[in-house]
């Protein structure tokens, strides 16, 4: 079960990001894989940065600090992948 789920996001976020990138998909479409990326991406992070918090304020400070750092480090990582893409590298 855990191939099958792996296979079919590995085949949707790759090809959704590849069809984002391309011209020969209408606009309209593309702007739509690209939300519903935008979208997934940050759902994860955003549960990861909320486990973080709920750790902290539940268990440990330790564990908790480092999921959140983790999130704040896929966040600053995703910008700074939007930030070479457009400008062409």
């Amino acid at each position: 079960m855990e191939i099958l789920f792996d296979a079919l996001f590995d085949l949707l976020l790759t090809g959704g990001e590849c069809a984002v990138r391309s011209n020969k998909v209408p606009k309209p479409i593309r702007i739509f894989l690209a939300i519903i990326g935008l979208l997934f991406y940050l759902a994860v992070i955003g549960l990861i940065a909320f486990a973080g918090i709920t750790i902290i304020i539940d268990q440990s400070v330790l564990g908790g600090s480092i999921l959140v750092a983790v999130a704040v480090l896929m966040i600053v990582l995703a910008i700074r992948k939007v930030i070479l893409i457009r400008s062409g590298m």
